[in-house]
C-alpha cells in the first residue's frame, strides 16, 4: 500500500484526536474530522486566519507533520 494511502487511513482512524498539523510554513491545531485519500479535514481549534470551529481541508500531500496533542 502506498505511503499516501497508509497515512491517509491511519489519520482517519485518529478522527476525533486533537493534533498539530505543519503545511506549507503552516502550524495549525485542532480535531480531525476525517481523512480520505487526498484530503485531511481538521477543525480548527486556533484562530489565525480562519475562524475557530470551523473546517479547514488540508492536501495529504502537503502535511509536513501531524503532531497528537491528548496521547
Amino acid at each position: 500500500m502506498p505511503f499516501r494511502a497508509t497515512f491517509a487511513a491511519e489519520l482517519n482512524r485518529l478522527a476525533g484526536t486533537n493534533v498539530e498539523v505543519a503545511f506549507d510554513n503552516t502550524i495549525v491545531d485542532g480535531t480531525i474530522a476525517f481523512a480520505s485519500a487526498g484530503v485531511l479535514g481538521l477543525v480548527q481549534s486556533t484562530g489565525g486566519y480562519t475562524p475557530t470551529n470551523q473546517t479547514t481541508f488540508i492536501a495529504i500531500n502537503a502535511i509536513d507533520f501531524v503532531r497528537l496533542l491528548n496521547v
